[in-house]
C-alpha cells in the first residue's frame, strides 16, 4: 500500500502548447501512452482501474482540502491510499466481455517527470527532510469515447508525515510565475468526478443486466 497527497486540475482539449513546453522545461519528461481501464463509482471518494496488468484500488483518505498554491494555481487537494494488486486475467478480458456497460476506457498520453528526495532541495529550501516524500508532476492528455481533455497533477508519495510538507513546500516552487494557464479551483477534481461529468459515460449498469422493475 502506499500513500499520496495530490492535486489535479482539469482543462478543456486541446492541450495548450504554452503549457506543454513550460512543463517540458521542468525536467527530464518521460513520455508515454496506455489505456486504462475505470470502473467509476457514484463516489468520487473511490477509484478502480486495471492498468498494466494490475488492479488499482484507491480510497480517499482526507479532503478535498483548499490550498492556494500561487496567484495562478489554486486547487483542492486530496489524500488517497492505493493498493495495487496483479491481475491473472489481462484487463481486455474484462473489456471485451462486459454486459454491464460501466467499465470505461480512457486513453492517455503522459508526460511525467519525477523528483527524488534528495533533487527536491533544488526546488525549495522548505522541503522536509527525514523522512522524505517523492514527488510527481505529470501532464496528461485523456479521451474517453468522444469526450477528450488535459489534466495536469502534481503529487507526494511516501510516509504520511511528510506528504503535506512536501507538496505545500514544493507546490509554489512548481506553480510560480512562469506557469503559463491559470489553474482554478472549479477546475480541480479526481479522474472518477471528471469521468462523472462525461454525457459518454454512466455510473449505472445496462438495463440489460438489471432485473425487472414492477
Amino acid at each position: 500500500m502506499t500513500f499520496t497527497l495530490e492535486a489535479r486540475w482539469f482543462g478543456s482539449a486541446p492541450l495548450p502548447d504554452a503549457l506543454r513546453q513550460w512543463f517540458a522545461a521542468l525536467g527530464a519528461v518521460e513520455t508515454s501512452t496506455q489505456t486504462d481501464l475505470y470502473l467509476p463509482a457514484e463516489d468520487p471518494a473511490f477509484n478502480l482501474k486495471m492498468r498494466d496488468g494490475q488492479l488499482q484500488i484507491k480510497r480517499r483518505l482526507a479532503g478535498p482540502l483548499s490550498t492556494a498554491f500561487s496567484d495562478a494555481a489554486s486547487g483542492r487537494c486530496e489524500q488517497w491510499g492505493k493498493w495495487t494488486l496483479d491481475l491473472a486475467d489481462p484487463p481486455v478480458a474484462v473489456w471485451d466481455d462486459d454486459p454491464t456497460d460501466l467499465w470505461v476506457a480512457v486513453e492517455k498520453t503522459r508526460h511525467q517527470l519525477s523528483f527524488a528526495p534528495e533533487e527536491q532541495s533544488a526546488l525549495s529550501e522548505r522541503l522536509p527532510t527525514t523522512p522524505a516524500a517523492t514527488l510527481d508532476a505529470e501532464l496528461t492528455t485523456v479521451e474517453a469515447a468522444t469526450d477528450t481533455a488535459w489534466t495536469f497533477c502534481l503529487e507526494a508519495e511516501g510516509p504520511v508525515a511528510s506528504l503535506v510538507d512536501t507538496l505545500t513546500a514544493a507546490g509554489p516552487a512548481v506553480l510560480d510565475e512562469t506557469l503559463p494557464v491559470a489553474l482554478a479551483p472549479n477546475q480541480s477534481f479526481g479522474y472518477v468526478r471528471w469521468l462523472q461529468q462525461r454525457p459518454s459515460v454512466t455510473t449505472r449498469p445496462a438495463s440489460s443486466v438489471q432485473i425487472p422493475r414492477n
